[in-house]
């Protein structure tokens, strides 16, 4: 991952824990079955994961290219390309797995090194994208596939789902949505990128020159319902109470600055801000008697394009 104006340290304790909850679940293993079809991945390839994190692509598509092949990881820290070489060891049979810290803007790769180039989540906290996929690109080999697994995390906030809270009456369901789309904004002015890329990637990879490009989203379904069997309810669980519940004051400081910087003014925080308390109360209470249910579905871009031959 490339420095930005605003740097984040993935290793640090919380925000490696969240690159490892939220990739728990991600996929259904099915899902993951048709994808592999779907990107012609074979036995032998030469990929090259960008912004790799801890190695999740890697780790997940394995059993598709790994034979043979060889992936490379890259990531701006040189602590995760530690844990993720070490986690490898585990993983990455029957064909080799290295890690290296390096930056998205300029890959440590010649040109038209790889079959695949790929990424996840990475686009999204750049302050420019385009010229990471443009690397990305270049050190693909002609024919060679980019796929970019990206968010659009506005559209999934917009949206309304299912669940057991009482439901708000529309200025308060405005009061929301308007503080979404101001953030937004704001996010991308402080320099923390944009995690409604995702719809947008199909354009950029055209805008390069791609072809064969095709979008589909990650069919999973946030389904919650008490008592919470198994361990992927249990790990959503987890995290909804670390997020909303033990780490609220975090996450509401962040959401002010974006807030005021996207133009929002500090009153209609201030109500968003009490809006929010008293839906956590009622929350905290479902939560603690066990009846808490939702279901609703995110807009998670798988992307793929081809380099020209």
């Amino acid at each position: 991952m490339s420095k930005d104006r605003e740097e984040v340290d993935w290793s640090e304790a919380c925000w490696k824990e969240m690159l490892i909850d939220q990739r728990k679940f991600m996929w259904h293993q099915d899902t993951l079955d048709k994808f592999a079809i779907w990107l012609d991945l074979v036995p032998g390839m030469t990929a090259v994961d960008v912004g790799c994190g801890l190695g999740n692509l890697g780790y997940i598509y394995w059993h598709y290219f790994g034979k043979g092949g060889r992936y490379f990881g890259v990531d701006i820290s040189s602590k995760l390309v530690q844990d993720a070489t070490e986690a490898a060891k585990n993983w990455a049979t029957g064909g080799e797995a290295k890690f290296i810290a390096g930056d998205a803007y300029k890959l440590p790769f010649s040109d038209n090194f790889a079959n695949w180039v790929m990424c996840q989540t990475l686009l999204m906290h750049l302050e420019k994208p385009e010229l990471a996929l443009s690397e990305m690109v270049r050190v693909a080999k002609p024919g060679g596939l980019i796929m970019c697994n990206e968010p659009d995390n506005l559209s999934s906030a917009l949206a309304k789902s299912c669940w057991s809270l009482p439901e708000l009456d529309i200025e308060e369901e405005v009061l929301l949505k308007k503080v979404y789309l101001i953030c937004h904004k704001g996010s991308i002015k402080l320099g923390r990128g944009d995690d409604s890329i995702g719809s947008q990637v199909p354009v950029m990879m055209e805008k390069l020159g791609l072809v064969d490009i095709e979008a589909r989203l990650n069919d999973k379904v946030e389904f919650l319902h008490p008592p919470y069997e198994g361990p992927q309810q249990q790990n959503s669980i987890y995290m909804i109470k670390k997020r909303i519940l033990d780490q609220s004051e975090f996450w509401m400081e962040r959401t002010r600055e974006e807030f005021l910087a996207g133009g929002g003014d500090q009153d209609e925080f201030e109500r968003y801000r009490k809006l929010s308390d008293k839906v956590k109360l009622i929350f905290q209470k479902q939560l603690v008697d066990g009846v808490y249910t939702t279901c609703g579905h995110g807009f998670f871009y798988v992307i793929k394009g081809r380099k020209p031959k």
